[in-house]
């Protein structure tokens, strides 16, 4: 599954999402139509880019829907949106609501944002139309309407909230209130830490990182998303994968509060019961709208041909990191899980919001990635931590390159990649790491199946016994006799143009573990008990009822099987980013 053959080095809007009111143009317009009124504000602008909010406001009669347009005349281009769906051609913009603020009663404000280029000048849009109508502040009479309104393809079993929940209200801003209670996540990033942040010369400081926080669902404090470049203008070295905000299910999630469920173990279970990862292994991933097929079970690389069987909205963070010896023992990452998905012709919704530190594979070991094959004999390393790490044994769990493949190289074994019609030489681009899990709930009148996939295409580390804590650097053996592959040619590149060999961890290196597929995988939710329902951090014991040490979960729907959702492949470098990440 050689990905990067035809990847892309996506260069999303993610060196400008974080964007604040300090020194930036503050420009408020209003503009009036038939039965609404817009404002538009710019609320921070710097060279070449800006941040923008829109808030509309309904004077007619309500809408269930709503599509606002407006046209730039001086060339601005929308990068980034949140809270809606915003799409461009020309001048002409097109907003249209996300799945949980569709709804503006009569009187009531429906609010978006989102970040744009401009170049010469950034002039406010002169007139906004809602639903086809142009804004003029007032409400003037209209034909009679239409005796019935046509409701929407789908309910959602809850009525999301249509303004952002409680989360930071000075994300990226200032630090948390001083009386607030901090998760250990949170105190990990607050000093200067390799398994918090540790900046280098140059980096962002420690202060300005921990001014991204959010609170937790039991009230404290932790980290969370944040882009590769703070406005102040300086990098962070690490990304943490797709913007939130740009998810459909963010107005009812907010920002993901990193290592949650680290801390109900810390509040919980005995010291050796613990489990803590490193920052900047969190990555978050968020898909809208992605097409279920019928017939998808997940094992071709392309999906196949067939009718739409639903269509699903996810925003998930698990934790992965591929530069440290973590993951050759120990099975549990934290997965923060929102999906929802809705049957096509009006079929039924089903929706999950479960939080969990879930296993991959057995503990203590891992098994070898696709080189110099799949299915290989599992490799025991050391005791996991914690020590009583749950076992999956329904997937491949975590498959990480090692020396046999170094040795598969060597002799020139081949394998089939699904982009060329003949088997291809295993080069050192193809040391990549595929974690597979199968999670399920089963209990207390719900019955919840997540098996998803994983798949990091240029981590920086394999697994090396020889080595010190085991591990070995894959740009190094671009320095080697071995055949290289795409990464090692471009590592050569910058070798020739400089003159020394790259570093593990230098932002130079293709080896930073940037380039991710996250597939959902296999989902299934049948509930036919309460909707919320309480486990263990690792998610057994489903209860009716809260217990020590038991997470809040949120199971919606009777599917009857289960569907495959595929979810996207991204590159995540952008200037900066460099190992560990």
């Amino acid at each position: 599954m050689r990905s990067h053959r035809y990847r892309s080095r996506l260069w999303s809007a993610v060196t400008a999402t974080a964007v604040v009111v300090t020194g930036g143009v503050a420009v408020t317009a209003a503009y009036a139509a038939t039965g609404c009124r817009v404002t538009y504000s710019v609320a921070s602008q710097w060279t070449n880019g800006f941040t923008a909010n829109v808030a509309i406001t309904n004077l007619g009669d309500p809408v269930s829907t709503w599509t606002l347009t407006w046209t730039y005349a001086n060339g601005q281009q929308v990068t980034q949106a949140w809270n809606a769906t915003v799409s461009q051609s020309g001048g002409q913009v097109t907003a249209r609501n996300a799945s949980y603020n569709g709804t503006i009663a009569t009187g009531a404000t429906s609010s978006f944002g989102f970040n744009g280029s401009w170049n010469g000048s950034n002039t406010v849009p002169t007139s906004f139309a809602l639903n086809g109508t142009t804004c003029t502040g007032s409400v003037t009479p209209t034909s009679a309407p239409p005796s019935t309104t046509a409701p929407p393809t789908t309910t959602p079993p809850t009525t999301a909230p249509t303004t952002v929940p409680p989360g930071d209200p000075t994300w990226g801003t200032a630090l948390p209130p001083a009386s607030a209670p901090k998760s250990r996540a949170y105190e990990l990033i607050a000093t200067a830490n390799e398994k918090g942040y540790l900046p280098r010369s140059g980096e962002c400081s420690v202060e300005i990182h921990a001014r991204y926080w959010t609170f937790g669902p039991d009230g404290k404090v932790y980290p969370t998303w944040h882009p590769t470049r703070d406005p102040s203008g300086c990098y962070f070295g690490h990304e943490h994968g797709d913007d939130p905000r740009t998810s459909d299910l963010y107005g009812t999630n907010g920002w993901p509060a990193f290592g949650y469920t680290s801390e109900v173990m810390l509040d919980s279970m005995p010291d050796h019961s613990h489990r803590h990862e490193d920052h900047v292994g969190h990555k978050v991933l968020v898909v809208n709208n992605s097409n279920v097929i019928q017939g998808d079970n997940g094992t071709s690389f392309f999906p196949p041909q067939g009718p739409t069987i639903a269509v699903c909205d996810v925003l998930l963070k698990f934790h992965q990191g591929t530069h440290s010896p973590d993951a050759f023992t120990n099975n549990v990452h934290e997965l923060l899980l929102h999906q929802r998905c809705a049957g096509s012709n009006n079929g039924p919704v089903t929706e999950a919001r479960f939080n969990a530190m879930i296993p991959l594979g057995r503990p203590g070991g891992f098994s070898p990635s696709e080189c110099p094959g799949f299915g290989r004999p599992f490799i025991n390393v050391a005791p996991p931590v914690p020590a009583d790490s749950p076992s999956d044994t329904r997937s491949l769990g975590r498959l990480i390159a090692e020396t046999s493949c170094i040795q598969a190289i060597r002799e020139g074994r081949t394998h089939n990649d699904p982009l060329y019609p003949n088997p291809v030489p295993f080069t050192v681009s193809d040391m990549d790491d595929f974690w597979f899990s199968d999670t399920r709930v089963s209990g207390n009148g719900v019955t919840f199946q997540l098996a998803p996939l994983f798949y990091v295409v240029n981590p920086s580390r394999y697994y090396d016994p020889s080595r010190p804590n085991n591990m070995g650097r894959i740009v190094d053996l671009c320095y080697t006799d071995l055949a290289g592959g795409d990464y090692c040619a471009e590592a050569h590149r910058v070798t020739q143009q400089t003159g020394q060999q790259l570093a593990w961890d230098d932002p130079r290196s293709p080896f930073k573990g940037t380039l991710r597929e996250f597939r959902p995988g296999t989902f299934m939710v049948n509930n036919t008990g309460p909707a919320t329902v309480y486990t263990d951090v690792y998610g057994r014991n489903p209860s009716s009822t809260p217990f020590p040490g038991s997470i809040k979960q949120y199971f919606s729907g009777n599917q009857g099987s289960g569907m495959y959702v595929r979810g996207s492949i991204k590159d995540y470098a952008a200037t900066g980013v460099h190992a560990p990440n």
